[in-house]
């Protein structure tokens, strides 16, 4: 590019830097250039060899011809020039334009033009700052940073003295001198270095430069007074240069002061400001000329001078003592014992036993009469139902009848299909197909209102072990009596049914679980019957009542159901598995299965006759369900010898019909024989007299009657285990099939097939002709109970009552989080209290946030047992219609997940904050707050999704495991996230850990600075800067780290809870 000197300066590549000079004067530093054609080779020895005859000598500060000007650095290596900052040009004569910040990165001035700095900046050669954004990106030692790795907290100090690198721009004041320029503004630039103890000086004219000077062993000092401030720079040597050609060194014109500067300024010189009334320059040959020519002693100035710098490295200023943290320190682990100890106290007193309110409640008139009576009497008749699964048949052509006021009693040895066969007649959701006719009064009726007039009672107790007696069963008519029905008639309602049942004794008690009992299991049973008596049932289902108990208890739960069928006119149906005699007396009718097959249905009292009729009688004084369930058994097992494979129709050898008759399990099919499994006879050899035995007797067996025993028993258990034979689907043996026709051919079969039959055509009699005694249960049902159960806010508030009842009467895990917060708070304390603001105390502030993570991380698993726990109490009562999926699980989270995971993170931040010595600032501290709180709710609601969707609590563990452990691994402590590839950088966006831990770092070190002493050197450098060393986002706050954290709880939750509504449900 041509400059406007008429001087010709080409740029050459930088692979090249020839810049070609010449020497015009001996006393003048001209620089001329020529241009080399762009077709010419560029290599230095081409260039050389080739230069034209008239070139001057390329430009090297080696040589005496060329010099570095404003005492610019001059290179061994090159012969090129290092410029001071501000300075640029193959001689440091040319001001550089932009903003010191920009480092080398800044423009030239161009010939006759003035710089235009930038936003902040001043002076000629844009070095003085004028504002703080404009020291945005400044480091502390004066080197400009990149962008993202910018200084926060600078400031553009302008109180003159130097603390690293000072600069000053100044208007000549002298009188004198500004009459002789009044075109011609004298300037002066001012600058200094502390670390070499050099300043330097520019004199210039119209903002050219004319004279330079550098001033050495320099002694800045201030003087702080209450009026005024001063500024003192002394140098005890200084040289000065003039650029040739210019202002007062040789321009055409003017005076030329080269040889005066070089001999006569010597130095020392002094700089000298005074606030509000400007500096002055002294210098004792500088103030001569001055006096001989302006008449003034010295030169004065006006200046305005900045310096970019820390806030706490401008002079003066005086950092604050670290705050004494001992009374925050004492408050905070008082108010968290205190916190605890009221929270106990609160415990212990809600968790006491109150007495039920019995003999306090006062009914209105209305309700009085139509608790225990407020029901439609239904009968219910089935025929021909069967049940199929997987293509095997479970149940088959199986019929019968229960009546208001009746028990009905279904009996069969284990895996008969009782219990399926119940789960059918109360309109359970099964897994496979379902066939048959159902009718309820005569009618067909739809499972929603089939529902509403039924109570089904399961095998299994799933009680809340924490809650009473009366708890129990008031929670269920809260939650399912109609909404309109008065709370006194409610809670009358639950007493009265305790009452019918015999528990009203024990309503204080609690039920208890295991380890911790409290009622028995025949008392547990009738609590069970309660929670679904008390919604006054037509049609009441029990599955095996009374299973577990013993003979007492087992009696007294049939006496209960045997008044509440006959006294409140309740049909009751129930499994049973081998009632004794006295239980066997209260059935009404009686339905016997074998293998999913009828073998008798109908009133329990004929059993007897029945079976005498078919050639099975029953012996005298034995029990007829002792005496059925052995026959199904004997004639559902078919032996076979171990030497023969023969069918089962020729397994009776002559050779083993005497030892036959031994056998406990195949005597019974002697039709000719009065005896059966429990009464038969028993040979010692063939000369022996035969003797009766009883059960209570053992008769004594022969070798060889023993060894036809194993023999056969073993056959027996070989075809048991046979993969392709199936119990429930396999062919049914000759025998069984004998009491199934038998039973298919009886009268009783044939009455009860009659009577499904007319029942059935009943409802379809004209109108007006009165055909059945009991009423239409959809229409009444419709009538009587068509009003809504609990709103969704009652069942929350149930619901949530119950959650906090079963929290503070358990309050073994409430308690170990809360002394487990209070205790790790304490020792963390002790490890990391009074943390300081240098590497060992940024990285003690990682180590803490990273171990704070891990502690509540993995405490949260803790909440796998909250739901697992109650997950068969949650399916049996949403299928009972207790109430919806969304009420359960908003209390959930309210009641069990909340007191959890929001307040121990409040305890244990309260207790460390202020005892380790974090940034003492209420905006940073309630961050540092919510970040706890917020990182803890999100791992507690993945760990509740998990423990929602594994039902092996083991599983759910492991899983959870290792998605803590892959989240710990990207916190940010343990991998550097700049070391990640590209691919995998949302690995780190997905981990909550990280999220967390990145703004708990970045609230806590952002702004602060740190400061290193080691081996007598002092290292200042931003904690931000170290931050992004560690792959951290010094501004990732509020986004995307609180941002995800929320993101990441709202999913979790959400998934939690359709998992919980569609998934978990009860399967039978």
């Amino acid at each position: 590019m041509m400059l406007s000197s008429g001087a010709y300066r080409w740029i050459l590549p930088t692979s090249v830097l020839l810049l070609c000079t010449q020497v015009a004067h001996a006393r003048r530093n001209v620089s001329l250039g020529f241009s080399l054609n762009a077709q010419q080779s560029l290599s230095p020895l081409e260039v050389v060899a080739t230069r034209p005859e008239k070139c001057p000598p390329c430009f090297n500060c080696q040589l005496d011809a060329f010099t570095c000007g404003n005492f610019g650095e001059c290179s061994k290596f090159d012969g090129q020039c290092k410029c001071p900052p501000g300075w640029a040009g193959i001689d440091c004569l040319t001001p550089q334009c932009d903003s010191l910040a920009d480092g080398d990165h800044r423009r030239q001035r161009e010939d006759g033009k003035q710089c235009e700095c930038k936003d902040g900046w001043g002076g000629i050669n844009c070095n003085v700052c004028e504002t703080d954004d404009a020291c945005i990106g400044f480091p502390l030692r004066g080197q400009p940073t990149d962008n993202d790795e910018r200084v926060s907290n600078m400031t553009c100090y302008k109180g003159g003295e130097t603390v690293f690198n000072n600069h000053q721009m100044c208007d000549v004041t002298n009188r004198k001198i500004l009459d002789m320029l009044p075109d011609r503004p004298p300037q002066v630039t001012f600058s200094c270095d502390q670390e070499s103890d050099q300043c330097h000086f520019q004199f210039w004219t119209a903002q050219v430069e004319s004279f330079y000077c550098q001033l050495e062993q320099c002694v800045s000092r201030a003087e702080r007074g209450y009026d005024k401030n001063q500024t003192f720079y002394d140098c005890e040597r200084i040289q000065c240069s003039c650029v040739p050609g210019r202002f007062i060194c040789g321009e055409d014109g003017s005076l030329d002061i080269t040889d005066f500067l070089k001999e006569d300024i010597k130095g020392p010189a002094s700089f000298t400001c005074v606030e509000n009334q400007g500096c002055r320059f002294e210098e004792p040959g500088m103030n001569s000329l001055i006096e001989t020519f302006f008449g003034d002693k010295y030169i004065t100035l006006k200046c305005k001078g900045g310096e970019c710098l820390h806030y706490s490295q401008v002079p003066g200023y005086v950092a604050p003592p670290k705050p004494d943290n001992t009374a925050f320190v004492a408050l905070s682990v008082a108010g968290a014992g205190l916190f605890v100890v009221s929270v106990s106290a609160i415990l212990w007193y809600a968790g006491r036993a109150h007495s039920s309110d019995f003999g306090g409640i006062r009914l209105p008139e209305n309700e009085s009469a139509k608790l225990m009576t407020d029901h439609v009497p239904a009968s219910l008749h089935f025929s021909d139902i069967s049940y199929t699964l997987g293509g095997r048949t479970i149940l088959e052509g199986v019929s019968g009848c229960a009546k208001p006021g009746q028990l009905l009693a279904i009996m069969g040895a284990s895996g008969a299909g009782k219990s399926t066969f119940l789960d059918i007649l109360a309109r359970k959701s099964k897994r496979g197909a379902v066939a048959g006719t159902t009718l309820v009064n005569g009618r067909a009726v739809d499972d929603a209102d089939f529902k509403k007039v039924t109570g089904f009672v399961d095998q299994e107790d799933t009680l809340m072990g924490t809650l009473t007696v009366y708890e129990t069963v008031l929670y269920s008519a809260l939650l399912r009596l109609p909404r309109e029905m008065s709370l006194e008639a409610k809670k009358y309602r639950t007493l009265e049914t305790m009452n019918e049942l015999g528990i009203l004794g024990i309503r204080d008690s609690r039920i208890g679980d295991t380890g911790r009992r409290s009622i028995s299991g025949g008392e547990k049973r009738r609590v069970s019957i309660a929670c679904e008596l008390v919604t006054s049932p037509s049609i009441l289902f029990l599955d095996e009542p009374t299973s577990g108990l013993d003979a007492y208890n087992a009696l007294s739960v049939i006496d209960s159901l045997v008044s509440l069928a006959r006294d409140y006119n309740r049909t009751v149906v129930f499994t049973i598995h081998q009632p004794r005699s006295n239980i066997v007396s209260l059935f009404d009718q009686l339905i016997v299965l074998a293998q999913g097959k009828l073998i008798y249905s109908g009133e329990a009292d004929k059993v007897t006759d029945y079976l005498a009729e078919i050639g099975h009688p029953c012996p005298l004084g034995f029990n007829v369900a002792d005496f059925l369930i052995d026959l199904t058994m004997q004639a559902g097992l078919e032996p076979r010898s171990l030497e023969s494979q023969s069918p089962p129709t020729e397994l009776a050898q002559a050779g083993e019909e005497e030892n036959n008759i031994h056998d406990e399990e195949r005597a019974f099919g002697r039709r000719d024989r009065p005896s059966s499994i429990s009464l038969r006879s028993a040979y010692r050899n063939s000369d022996d007299t035969r003797v009766e035995e009883t059960e209570l007797r053992t008769r004594a067996s022969s070798i060889h009657s023993s060894t036809a025993y194993i023999r056969r028993q073993t056959a027996r258990l070989l075809e048991a285990i046979k993969p392709s034979q199936h119990r429930g689907d396999g062919p049914v043996t000759p025998k069984l099939l004998e009491l199934i026709n038998a039973f298919k051919n009886s009268e009783i079969h044939q009455a009860l097939t009659s009577e499904i039959l007319e029942v059935a055509r009943a409802p379809a009699a004209e109108e007006g002709v009165p055909t059945s005694e009991l009423p239409d249960v959809s229409v009444e049902s419709q009538l009587s109970r068509g009003r809504k159960r609990a709103s969704w806010g009652t069942q929350f508030r149930i619901l949530s009552g119950r959650a906090f009842k079963n929290l503070y009467r358990d309050p073994a895990l409430l308690t170990a989080h809360y002394v487990a917060s209070v205790g790790v708070a304490v020792i963390c304390g002790f490890f990391f209290q009074n943390i300081t603001n240098d590497i060992a105390g940024f990285q003690n502030r990682l180590g803490i946030f990273f171990f704070t993570l891990a502690l509540f991380g993995f405490s949260c698993l803790s909440s796998l047992n909250l739901f697992a726990n109650e997950r068969i109490l949650f399916m049996r009562e949403r299928a009972n219609g207790y109430y919806s999926s969304f009420t359960y699980f908003a209390s959930k989270i309210l009641f069990d997940i909340l007191p959890l995971r929001v307040v121990p993170p409040l305890v244990f931040g309260g207790i460390i904050y202020a005892w380790i010595g974090l940034v003492p600032e209420v905006t940073i501290f309630w961050k540092f707050m919510l970040t706890l709180v917020l990182f803890n709710l999100t791992t507690a609601s993945v760990i509740l999704l998990l423990s929602i969707a594994f039902a092996s609590t083991s599983v759910a563990n492991l899983v959870g495991t290792l998605i803590l452990l892959f989240n710990l691994l990207f916190t940010g402590l343990l991998i550097n996230r700049k070391t990640v590839p590209q691919f995998f950088q949302w690995l780190h966006t997905v981990s909550f850990f990280h999220a967390a831990f990145e703004a708990l770092a970045v609230n806590e070190l952002r702004y602060l600075q740190l400061h290193e002493e080691k081996y007598g050197v002092n290292i200042d450098v931003p904690a931000a800067a170290i931050l992004s060393t560690f792959g951290l986002r010094a501004g990732s706050f509020w986004w995307p780290n609180i941002a995800l954290l929320g993101i990441f709880f709202g999913t979790f939750t959400v998934a939690s809870y359709l998992v919980l509504h569609f998934y978990v449900k009860e399967k039978r």
